[in-house]
C-alpha cells in the first residue's frame, strides 16, 4: 500500500507479538532495579523510600496520563486518535500493580515517619490544626486507596468500552463512553489534585501553592505523551505500518508540544508570584532548592522539559523525522525525573544529594514493572480498536504528511 493509499477496511492485526528478550529484558530490571532498592532500604532508608515513591508517582502518572487521553478523545469524539488509543489504554493496565506498590509504599511511610513526611509523628504540631487534622497517616492511607481504587474501576471501564466493540462496530457503546468520559474526567480532577498533596507537596508541610497541583498535572501529561510518541513510532514502523500514518506521529507530538508551553507558563507562573510577594513562608520553598547542586538539577530540568520540546518541535518539518522527535521525547522523560528528584529530594536533604545507584536502581525496578505489564495487555488484545465505528477514518488520517 501506497503512503496516500486510502484504507477502506481494517484487518484485525492481532496482539503484539514481542520478543522473549525484551520480556527478560524486563524481568532483569525488576530483579536488579529490587536488589537495589533494597540495598537502598539498607544504606539510607529515607532515600530509598522517597526514591521509590518518586517512582511510583512517575509510573502511576503515566497510567493516569493513558487514562485522561483515552478520556478526552472519548468525550470529543476525536476521530485521528482512534489508532493510537490503543497505546493509552495498555498503559493504563498497570494501575492496578501500581495500587499494590502504593500498599509498599504505605508500609515505608510507617517506618520512617517523619524522616520521611515532616507531618507525621513527633512533628505533627508543626502545621495548623486544620492541616493536622488532614494530614494524618490513617487519612493519608484511606483517601489514597480510595483514589486508587476510583482509578481502577474508571480505566476498566474505559477499557472494558474498546474491547467490547472488537467482536464487531457497536455505536451505542461510543456514545456511552464518550459520556462516561466526562465523568471520568472530573473524577481524575479532583483525585489527582489531591494525590499530588499528598505524596509530593505534603513533603513541604509547612509550604502552599494553589498552582502546584496544575504543575505537576502538565508534567505527567507532558511525559505521558513523550512516552506514547516513542513507542507508536516504533508501532507505526512495524506492526501498525498498515493504519498508522505520519499525521498521526505529528498530532501527538503537537500535544506533546502544547502540554510543555502550559506546564511552562504554569511553572513560571507559580515561581514568579512567589519571588513577587517575596514572603519567608513561600519563598523557602524555592532557596532550598537554588543551592549546591540542586540549581543545576533545576536547569537540566528546564532544559529537558521546556528548551529541548519547545524548540525542539517549534517547527512544523522538525515533526517529520522520526530519529528527532524521539530524541525530544526521551530528553522530555528524563526531565520529568528530574523535575520529580528536585521537587522531592530537598525536603529531607539539607546538603546536595547526587543521583546514584540507589535512584537509577528503583527506577529500573517501575520501568520493568511498567514495561512488563504494557506489553503483557498489549499481547491479549488488538493494537487496535478494529471495532470503532471511526477506525477508518482514523486510518485515512492523512492532513499533513
Amino acid at each position: 500500500m501506497s503512503l496516500h493509499a486510502t484504507v477502506t477496511h481494517i484487518d484485525n492485526p492481532g496482539p503484539l507479538v514481542l520478543p522473549k528478550s525484551l520480556n527478560n529484558l524486563f524481568m532483569g530490571l525488576i530483579v536488579i532495579g529490587a536488589l537495589a532498592f533494597v540495598g537502598g532500604v539498607v544504606v539510607d532508608s529515607t532515600r530509598a523510600w522517597q526514591n521509590y515513591m518518586q517512582a511510583l508517582y512517575l509510573f502511576t502518572g503515566f497510567s493516569l496520563g493513558g487514562m485522561v487521553f483515552v478520556a478526552i478523545k472519548r468525550a470529543v469524539s476525536s476521530h485521528w486518535a482512534v489508532v493510537p488509543r490503543r497505546l493509552a489504554e495498555a498503559f493504563m493496565s498497570f494501575l492496578p500493580v501500581a495500587f499494590v506498590l502504593f500498599l509498599i509504599l504505605l508500609v515505608g511511610v510507617m517506618m520512617e515517619g517523619e524522616h520521611l513526611y515532616k507531618w507525621m509523628g513527633h512533628n505533627a504540631g508543626i502545621v495548623s490544626p486544620s492541616k493536622a487534622r488532614w494530614l494524618s497517616f490513617d487519612l493519608f492511607a484511606v483517601r489514597n486507596v480510595l483514589f486508587f481504587i476510583i482509578w481502577i474501576l474508571l480505566s476498566r471501564k474505559l477499557i472494558g468500552f474498546s474491547v467490547s466493540q472488537d467482536g464487531g462496530q457497536n455505536q451505542d457503546l461510543t456514545v456511552k463512553a464518550s459520556r462516561f468520559s466526562i465523568v471520568a474526567l472530573m473524577l481524575f480532577a479532583v483525585t489527582f489534585a489531591f494525590f499530588s498533596y499528598d505524596l509530593l507537596m505534603s513533603l513541604e508541610p509547612k509550604w502552599f501553592s494553589t498552582m502546584f497541583t496544575v504543575y505537576t498535572f502538565a508534567g505527567v501529561i507532558q511525559s505521558t505523551m513523550a512516552l506514547m510518541v516513542i513507542i507508536f513510532i516504533k508501532l507505526k514502523n512495524n506492526q501498525l505500518k498498515h493504519v498508522a500514518t505520519p499525521s498521526h506521529v505529528k498530532d501527538l507530538s503537537g500535544l506533546l508540544f502544547a502540554f510543555t508551553i502550559f506546564m511552562t507558563y504554569i511553572g513560571f507562573s507559580q515561581f514568579m508570584l512567589i519571588w513577587y510577594a517575596n514572603l519567608p513562608e513561600e519563598t523557602f520553598f524555592y532557596l532550598k532548592r537554588s543551592g549546591d547542586g540542586w540549581l543545576a538539577i533545576a536547569c537540566l530540568t528546564w532544559f529537558f522539559k521546556f528548551i529541548l520540546p519547545f524548540f525542539g518541535l517549534l517547527g512544523q518539518g522538525q515533526k517529520k523525522h522520526e530519529s528527532w522527535l524521539m530524541m525530544v521525547c526521551w530528553g522530555v522523560l528524563i526531565g520529568q525525573f528530574l523535575d520529580l528528584y528536585w521537587l522531592s529530594m530537598p525536603s529531607n536533604h539539607t546538603n546536595f544529594v547526587m543521583i546514584s545507584w540507589i535512584e537509577l536502581g528503583t527506577l529500573a525496578m517501575f520501568a520493568g514493572l511498567f514495561g512488563l505489564m504494557v506489553s503483557r495487555w498489549m499481547s491479549k488484545h488488538p493494537l487496535v480498536p478494529v471495532g470503532d465505528p471511526m477506525i477508518v477514518t482514523s486510518a485515512n488520517w492523512r492532513h499533513w504528511e
